[in-house]
């Protein structure tokens, strides 16, 4: 959406590097060189910075006033602070704050686990939901209804007249957020918040969203039972009686925070934002999800001055945030002091010109991103990958091999190569001789193999 005024932080990350893993490469591998000089980058000048950011932060496309903050990681130094402390409409911004509230709260390893209690007194079987924004009909991995009716029907037997229920108390109050237009379901912006939801509340063969999630989830696992034999009246809402005879378990919390900040997932940043503030006072709600992302970040040290959180997504209005928070929230959980549960932040942002949200921006020309990865094979070498409209990779001390085109395709499954890699965009850029294959930690994964260099990420 567009917003009345910008909100801009920028963060310089200093030499945050993480090393590469080895990929076994094919064929005659091509010179080798030392490691990469171990010399300490360059510190930012804050005059630089100024001069840089001039140009951009006056451009008339930002509107009459945009504030702008430039943190040093490496010493927590601002060497760029252009009405820093003033709140603005934070946007999908809210999302990296969703993600610290989160995973402070649970962790990156925690899983949600969405269970299904029968009372055979009353025959009434609950499936009770967990706020698991990632329950799936059909699941490769992590949580699925489908399972859950397997672990059933080996509980209950096949005839058995049950009275179906469904229970959603882990989150309360209102399911549309303050500030959001009661369109965004039909829309397919985003669902109406609840604890039950199977395949993010869309409505098949449309971007529209159920009105009622819990209702649509239980309704197709009444099906699933009914397809396994059972004889199913209902759903109906209700609270969970009896003990539990079936559970399915959700992917590691990680993942999830990675993906919702990748392809800016409103749904799934509202329901962590729920679980955030359900960690906090024990139900969850659009309140006590507000109320976790405000101490989260003040035990992390940010300033939280006019700071106001409404959503987990940042699609109220009603959000703003200084671009001094923003950027010292992402400083804090990209420094050298980070807490051990924030790396998901860092490795969900992301890449302008190659993942999710961004990865049709910037291209071409000045603004165009640079990667610097650490390649590894049959030994190690400097690989600079530039995407823009000087691209090169820089082969040895005294020469650099120009890349002469750049296209970018769609890529489901992935294609055959030395290593497997689950990806959904490729980038291929033509080469001339030599053999490299990587794979760096954050998924990028570079493979220079005649007549082409292929860049996956």
């Amino acid at each position: 959406r567009t917003a009345p005024v910008v909100l801009q932080a920028f963060v310089v990350l200093g030499a945050l590097a993480l090393p590469a893993s080895a990929a076994a490469p094919t064929g005659q591998a091509g010179p080798v060189l030392p490691p990469a000089s171990a010399e300490p980058a360059t510190a930012p000048v804050a005059s630089a910075v100024a001069a840089a950011l001039e140009g951009p932060l006056s451009d008339a496309a930002l509107g009459g006033s945009v504030g702008a903050v430039v943190i040093d990681v490496a010493t927590d130094a601002v060497v760029f602070d252009q009405e820093g402390t003033s709140p603005r409409s934070t946007a999908s911004n809210e999302k990296v704050f969703t993600a610290a509230s989160v995973l402070s709260a649970l962790g990156p390893d925690h899983r949600l686990v969405t269970t299904v209690t029968w009372d055979p007194t009353t025959s009434s079987l609950t499936i009770v939901g967990a706020g698991d924004p990632t329950l799936a009909s059909v699941a490769a991995e992590g949580s699925s209804p489908g399972e859950l009716a397997d672990e059933v029907v080996e509980q209950v037997d096949a005839g058995t007249s049950i009275a179906l229920r469904y229970d959603t108390s882990l989150f309360t109050g209102p399911a549309l957020a303050p500030g959001w237009d009661s369109a965004y379901p039909a829309m397919g912006i985003a669902a109406p918040v609840s604890a039950l939801v199977v395949d993010r509340a869309r409505i098949p063969g449309s971007d529209a969203r159920e009105s009622d999630p819990a209702l649509a989830a239980a309704s197709m696992f009444a099906r699933m039972l009914a397809e396994r034999g059972l004889d199913v009246d209902g759903p109906q809402p209700g609270t969970a009686i009896g003990s539990v005879i079936a559970d399915t378990e959700s992917v590691a919390l990680a993942t999830m925070v990675e993906t919702m900040l990748t392809e800016s997932d409103n749904d799934m940043s509202e329901q962590l934002a729920h679980l955030a503030g359900a960690a906090l006072t024990g139900t969850g709600s659009f309140e006590s999800g507000a109320q976790a992302t405000k101490e989260a970040l003040t035990a992390l040290g940010v300033p939280t001055t006019g700071l106001v959180s409404v959503d987990g997504s940042g699609l109220s209005y009603d959000d703003v945030a200084s671009p001094s928070t923003l950027a010292s929230v992402i400083a804090a959980v990209a420094g050298t002091s980070s807490p051990s549960w924030s790396w998901p932040i860092i490795t969900g942002l992301p890449i302008a010109g190659l993942t999710g949200t961004l990865n049709d921006r910037f291209l071409s020309g000045e603004a165009a991103a640079t990667v610097a990865l650490q390649a590894q094979s049959a030994a190690s070498l400097p690989i600079t990958v530039s995407f823009g409209s000087a691209v090169s990779i820089s082969a040895s001390a005294s020469a650099s091999i120009s890349l002469s085109t750049v296209t970018t395709a769609e890529v489901n499954p992935l294609p055959q190569s030395p290593l497997a890699v689950d990806v959904t965009r490729m980038v291929v850029l033509e080469a001339p001789d030599g053999i490299v294959a990587l794979e760096a930690p954050n998924g990028i994964v570079v493979i220079l193999d005649p007549p082409s260099l292929t860049v996956y990420a």
